[in-house]
C-alpha cells in the first residue's frame, strides 16, 4: 500500500470521487501503517513494516503532499528496501553478506504535487498529473534505502459515477547507487471503484511495475480497498493486495487515517 497510496496520498481515486473544490485551502494530516511479506523472487523470506505520518494541502485544482515513514525490515543483508515510490526490495552486490538481519529506522521521505487537468464531473473523464520525488532520508548502510533520490510522474484518469473506472500510467527515474545499477521503472494501474452509501466506496485494481534490476522481474499484484468518511473531518482507508508475479510480495495490507485540520 505504501507504494500506491500511503506515501503519495494522492491516487486516481481522489480524482474519481469528484468532491467539490473547497473555497479555501484544505489541509489533511494522516497516520498510516503498512505490512508486506514474501520472497519477491529471491528465494528468501522478506518482511517489511512501516508507520508513516503525512500532510496534504489542497487549493482548488492543485494539491501538495509529503510523508515520512519509520520502517522495519527482516531480510537477508544483501536486500535493500527501496520504499518510497517503488516499494520493491532489491538484491544488491552479491559480495555483501546474505546473513539475515533485522533493521529499522527512518525511511525515505516522499514529496510531490498533483494538478487536475480536467476537473471531475459525473460521467465525464477527469484527468490529473502528479509529480513526486523520493528523498534519500533512509540509511543506505542499513539497507533501508538506496541512498539516492528517485523522481516520478504519473498521469491519472477516471470517469466518476456510481461505478468509477480508473487508470494510471507512471514513469520513475531511479537514482543510481555506486555499487549496483537500477533500471527506470514504468508503472500502470487499472481498476474500478463502487460507491457504497453516501460516504464510502470499495475498489478493485491491478498494478504493474517493470523490473528495477536485471535480476528481478516485473511486479504485478491485485488490490482491494475501502475508503470511508467516518465524520466531516475524519476518514479511513484500508487496503490489501496479493502478488500475481514472482517479484511481488505474497501479501500486503495497510491502513490510513486522515484528519482534516
Amino acid at each position: 500500500m505504501q507504494r500506491i497510496a500511503g506515501a503519495m496520498f494522492l491516487s486516481v481515486m481522489a480524482v474519481g470521487l469528484g468532491a467539490a473544490e473547497p473555497a479555501a485551502a484544505q489541509v489533511i494530516a494522516s497516520l498510516g501503517a503498512d505490512h508486506s511479506s514474501g520472497s519477491y523472487g529471491t528465494g528468501a523470506r522478506i518482511t517489511t513494516s512501516s508507520a508513516s505520518i503525512g500532510l496534504r494541502v489542497r487549493r482548488k485544482r492543485v494539491s501538495a503532499f509529503a510523508s515520512l515513514p519509520v520502517v522495519h525490515v527482516d531480510a537477508p543483508g544483501n536486500v535493500v528496501s527501496t520504499g518510497g515510490l517503488l516499494g520493491l526490495p532489491i538484491l544488491i552486490d552479491p559480495a555483501r553478506p546474505a546473513t539475515r538481519v533485522r533493521r529499522g529506522g527512518i525511511g525515505d521521505a516522499v514529496v510531490g504535487a498533483s494538478v487536475q487537468l480536467v476537473e471531475p464531473r459525473r460521467h465525464h473523464v477527469a484527468l490529473a498529473v502528479t509529480g513526486s520525488a523520493k528523498l534519500p532520508t533512509a540509511s543506505s548502510a542499513r539497507g533501508l534505502g538506496t541512498g539516492k533520490a528517485d523522481f516520478a510522474v504519473t498521469m491519472e484518469a477516471a470517469r466518476p459515477g456510481k461505478v468509477t473506472p480508473f487508470a494510471a500510467l507512471g514513469y520513475t527515474v531511479t537514482g543510481q547507487p555506486a555499487t549496483y545499477r537500477l533500471e527506470n521503472v514504468t508503472t500502470a494501474k487499472g481498476g474500478v471503484a463502487l460507491r457504497v452509501g453516501r460516504t464510502s466506496e470499495v475498489s478493485l485494481s491491478f498494478d504493474h511495475a517493470s523490473r528495477v534490476t536485471e535480476t528481478t522481474g516485473d511486479r504485478q499484484d491485485v488490490a482491494v480497498g475501502l475508503e470511508t468518511n467516518l465524520s466531516s473531518r475524519l476518514s479511513l482507508g484500508v487496503q490489501g493486495s496479493t502478488g500475481v508475479s514472482r517479484s511481488a510480495p505474497a501479501a500486503s495490507a495497510g491502513m490510513r487515517i486522515g484528519v482534516r485540520l
